[in-house]
């Protein structure tokens, strides 16, 4: 196998310490990220036992809405991030917090617009839901959702430049403390007043998010119209907000197909939610390294110029990221139809999905560090084309899954979807400035990471055990899966100075 290694133009003492920077801020995103989901699980559980599927449906799809706010800024908020770390690095830290502050001003405005838009949209639709038992959730609860996007809007900005500041424990800390407070709001909310409460219940943990960080840290936004720099922020990052909404488009259509194409569709896309709840770690904690990378891949752009170092970088952060996404999907597939079927079982009828999409969301994990490599590279246009491709051929096996096996061949064409638009966006990163020779021995080095883990999957979800005694037969089964993966991730531990504690040297990728 070959050995690529890199020549970086700087002494190699900042090098390491740049390199031990890098993979301890990844180590912290990771592990706070893994304690933010196993707490977050509470407030999942929490909305399973609190609402049946078909209101869990219509509280999906107005998240969709929600979610959509930080499309609202036109791209300027992207612009204001791509450009604040490279400003705060040359030393001018005024003129950092000037671009934050006409961001901020630009986001009040445009997310004005979309509130209007939002409330439009209640009104037109509501005379079409009238036949539905659920247009009362449905309209009203976009009502909410419009006075919640305000407070969405701020809080996500606000996070995003903390974040730019490098700000990586502290934001960590808040998703920690968020996924506490989020497990009291909901059920609180739930309980005192179902699903009105729940909505009540977000509108509380947003504005706690706020509150929280406006006590740990100093920043703070003003008022500053300029027309010339919200234009040039546009210009820059609106081709970034494309990006990032044929993206988001490639990660929410697989609900919306449900609630188009299948019967039933807000209680089919609630059961659904489970195999979402059982799989999505993964993209989680994928997006979590990828928010550490990208600085660090603008950072090495600054300092090297040379698009291959880039390429190099992304490519040997998705081959460290492979081995842990690989090894928690192997545990997903053998016991979180088990745990998940135990804790909310009338949501089991969503659980077939659940295997199916694995696969999916590792794949799809492992396209974040080349989208963002493409990003820093200011190659937005090729990553749009690469996406939009994949989002299309997403569709089109969604919609032929959902046509002939519901939830589950969604999810089957989620998982062929998602694999295309990972496969995509590694050969849109990597073949210009490496070759199709590098990018295919790094292709077949992940290959040979998910074979293994997919086997030890395999095998302990699927040997015959029927001689032992049923209750000791899931026991035996992870105890199968830990014997076979953890010898390979201390070999990985071991590779990547476990976390950065005991990292001296930067390793050659090979």
């Amino acid at each position: 196998m070959a050995t690529i290694t890199t020549t970086l133009p700087m002494d190699s003492g900042q090098a390491v310490a740049e390199r031990r920077r890098n993979v301890r801020d990844s180590f912290v995103v990771t592990v706070g990220g893994q304690l933010d989901r196993v707490l977050g699980t509470l407030t999942a559980l929490a909305l399973r036992w609190g609402l049946d599927p078909a209101l869990l449906g219509v509280y999906t799809g107005l998240r969709l809405y929600l979610d959509q706010t930080n499309r609202s800024s036109l791209g300027i908020s992207l612009g204001a991030v791509q450009e604040i770390p490279i400003l705060r690095a040359a030393g001018e830290e005024v003129e950092a917090q000037r671009v934050a502050d006409v961001a901020y001003t630009t986001n009040t405005l445009t997310c004005a617009v979309y509130i209007a838009a939002l409330l439009l949209w209640a009104w037109v639709r509501a005379p079409l839901l009238a036949s539905d038992p659920l247009a009362r959730e449905w309209t009203w609860g976009l009502v909410v959702v419009a006075g919640l996007a305000v407070l969405k809007r701020y809080e996500s900005f606000l996070v995003a430049v903390l974040r730019a500041h490098r700000e990586f424990s502290l934001t960590t800390e808040l998703d920690i403390v968020e996924s506490l407070v989020s497990a009291v709001a909901v059920s609180a909310g739930l309980w005192l007043a179902g699903f009105w409460g729940l909505l009540t219940g977000v509108g509380a943990l947003i504005a706690f998010k706020i509150l929280y960080l406006h006590a740990r840290h100093p920043l703070r936004f003003r008022w500053d119209w300029h027309w010339p720099t919200a234009k040039r922020l546009m210009r820059v990052g609106l081709p970034i907000l494309a990006n990032t909404a044929v993206f988001g488009a490639v990660l929410s259509i697989d609900r919306v197909l449900i609630l188009w194409r299948v019967p039933d569709g807000a209680r089919a896309v609630g059961l659904y939610t489970i195999a979402i709840m059982g799989t999505s770690w993964s993209l989680d904690l994928a997006g979590r390294i990828v928010l550490v990378m990208y600085t660090a891949f603008q950072t090495t752009l600054g300092r090297t110029r040379d698009p291959r170092e880039v390429a190099l970088q992304a490519m040997r952060a998705t081959e460290a990221q492979a081995p842990l996404l690989a090894a928690g999907s192997a545990v997903a597939y053998l016991v979180g139809p088990a745990f998940l079927g135990t804790v909310i079982p009338r949501y089991a009828d969503g659980l077939p999905a659940l295997r199916p999409l694995l696969l999916g969301t590792f794949m799809l994990g492992l396209a974040w560090p080349a989208r963002q490599a493409l990003i820093t590279l200011d190659r937005p246009v090729r990553l749009f084309l690469a996406t939009l491709l994949g989002l299309a051929l997403t569709a089109i096996a969604g919609t032929l899954g959902a046509d002939r096996a519901g939830i589950v061949g969604v999810a089957w064409g989620m998982t062929f979807g998602y694999s295309t638009v990972s496969l995509l966006t590694s050969a849109t990163a990597q073949v210009p400035a490496l070759g199709w020779r590098v990018w295919s021995d790094h292709q077949g080095r992940l290959v040979r990471t998910l074979a293994w883990y997919t086997a030890g999957a395999l095998l302990a979800a699927h040997l015959s055990v029927s001689s032992l005694p049923a209750w000791s037969r899931l026991p035996a089964r992870c105890l199968f899966l830990s014997a076979w993966i953890l010898p390979a991730l201390w070999l990985w531990g071991h590779r990547h100075g476990w976390g950065g504690m005991t990292l001296r040297h930067p390793k050659p990728l090979g």
